[in-house]
C-alpha cells in the first residue's frame, strides 16, 4: 500500500479516537454538572422538611396536652434530641460510538482530480444518577428530676416583662402567667387577688379580671411603665397617671376592690405590685381548663357586664360551636371523641387572642425543655 494512503488511514483512526475521547469528556462533564449541586440541594430540602415537620409535630403535641388537661388527664412530652441524615450519591455513564469511512483509492482520486468520500460518525450516551437518604430521629421522654425542676418551678418574672416589652397585652400576660397579685398601698391597705375561677370565690376572680382590664387601659394610655428596682423589674404608675386612675376607679367594671373588707381610692396612693407566678405545669393546666372553668364561673351567677369588655372570654378557647366564623390556624386534634382547635373568632375584635396565648405557652416550653446533651441516653427513642 502506498505510504500516502497509509498516512490518510492513520489520520482517520486518530480522528475516531479523538472523537471517542471527546464523547467521554462530554459525558463526564455532564455528570459532574448534574451531581455537583445534589449535595447542597438535598441538604437544603432535608433541613426545610425536618424543620417544618418538627414545628408541626411540636405544636400538635402541645395542643394534645392541652386537650389532656382539659379532660383532667396528665400531660406527656417527647422532645427531639437529635437528627442525623446521611446522603449517598451515585452516577453511571455508558457511551457507544460508531464511525465509517469510504473513499476512493488515492491513485484514482488523483486521476480524477477529485476525492469522493463518505463519512458517518455517531455517538450515543446514557447517564444514570441516584441519591439515597438515610435520616435518623431520636426522641426522649421528658421526665425525671431535671424536667420536674423546671416544669414545677415558678416562671421567672423576667419572662413576663420581656413579653410585655414585645407588645403582648398586659391583661393577657396576667391571665396566663400570674396565679395571684398582691397590692400593697402606702395607706397600709393590702389586697390579694387570685387568678383562679374558683366557684367558691367567684367574686375574687371577677376582681382579678377587673384589675387585668384596668392594667390594659393604662397600657393603652402608655402610663404603665417597667422600671428596675434592686435589679428586679417592676411595674410602676407615674404620678401623672392619677387622673386616669381616678376615672377608672369610678367605673363599676374596674372596681377590683368590690366585696373586699375596704374601699380603695386615689387617696390611698399608688400600690406596690407583686406577682406570684405560675409554673409551666400550672400554665399548661390553667390554659387547658380555661374554657371549662370560665363557663362554670359564669354559671355560678356571674355577669359578663360586671367585667371589662377585654376580659369577657376565657384566656384560651379550644372547642368551638359548629358554624362559628373562625380565623383558623390549621392546628386541630381529636381527643376522647372531641375536637380541639387553635383558632380565633373573626368578630372584628382581638382576632389573635387564642393564637397569642398558644404562642406564649410554646415560648415557655422552649425554656423548660431539656438541653439534648443533658438527656439520659438510655431513654432515647430512635426512629429510622
Amino acid at each position: 500500500m502506498p505510504k500516502s494512503e497509509k498516512f490518510i488511514q492513520r489520520r482517520h483512526k486518530l480522528k475516531i479516537i479523538n472523537r471517542k475521547k471527546s464523547g467521554y469528556l462530554v459525558s463526564l462533564l455532564a455528570i459532574s454538572l448534574a451531581t455537583s449541586g445534589c449535595g447542597g440541594a438535598a441538604l437544603k430540602s432535608e433541613f426545610r422538611d425536618v424543620s417544618e415537620n418538627h414545628a408541626s409535630l411540636s405544636d400538635e403535641q402541645m395542643l394534645l396536652n392541652l386537650a389532656r388537661r382539659a379532660n383532667s388527664v396528665p400531660s406527656h412530652f417527647l422532645q427531639m434530641s437529635g437528627v442525623n441524615a446521611s446522603f449517598s450519591f451515585g452516577a453511571t455513564v455508558g457511551t457507544q460510538t460508531t464511525h465509517t469511512n469510504t473513499s476512493m483509492p488515492l491513485v484514482a482520486a488523483l486521476a480524477s482530480l477529485a476525492t469522493l468520500a463518505t463519512k458517518v460518525f455517531s455517538f450515543t450516551g446514557t447517564v444514570g444518577l441516584s441519591a439515597t437518604e438515610s435520616p435518623t430521629f431520636s426522641f426522649a421522654p421528658l421526665s425525671g428530676a431535671s424536667f420536674a425542676k423546671t416544669a414545677y418551678t415558678p416562671v421567672d418574672s423576667r419572662i413576663f416583662f420581656e413579653q410585655l416589652r414585645q407588645g403582648v397585652p398586659v391583661n393577657q400576660l396576667m391571665r396566663i402567667l400570674v396565679v395571684s397579685i398582691v397590692l400593697d398601698y402606702p395607706s397600709g391597705k393590702r389586697l390579694v387577688l387570685n387568678n383562679i375561677a374558683d366557684q367558691d370565690q367567684p367574686k375574687n376572680f371577677r376582681n382579678f379580671l377587673r384589675l387585668a382590664g384596668l392594667a390594659r387601659q393604662m397600657q393603652l394610655q402608655q402610663v404603665l411603665r417597667i422600671d428596675t428596682e434592686n435589679g428586679q423589674n417592676v411595674l410602676t404608675i407615674p404620678p401623672e397617671a392619677l387622673p386616669l386612675l381616678e376615672k377608672l376607679y369610678s367605673s363599676h367594671e374596674y372596681g377590683f376592690w368590690e366585696d373586699s373588707p375596704f374601699v380603695l381610692g386615689v387617696s390611698d396612693g399608688i400600690p406596690k405590685v407583686s406577682f406570684v407566678m405560675r409554673s409551666f405545669d400550672g400554665v399548661l393546666g390553667a390554659l387547658g381548663l380555661a374554657q371549662k372553668h370560665f363557663e362554670r364561673w359564669l354559671a355560678s351567677g356571674q355577669n359578663l357586664q360586671d367585667v371589662p369588655e377585654t376580659e369577657r372570654r376565657p384566656i384560651l378557647t379550644l372547642q368551638w360551636s359548629e358554624g362559628a366564623q373562625l380565623v383558623d390556624s390549621g392546628l386541630e386534634v381529636e381527643y376522647n371523641g372531641n375536637q380541639y382547635k387553635i383558632a380565633d373568632l373573626n368578630d372584628g375584635g382581638y382576632v389573635t387572642w387564642n393564637r397569642d396565648s398558644f404562642r406564649v405557652l410554646n415560648d415557655l416550653f422552649t425554656i423548660v425543655s431539656l438541653d439534648p446533651k443533658d438527656m439520659p441516653v438510655q431513654q432515647l427513642i430512635k426512629v429510622y
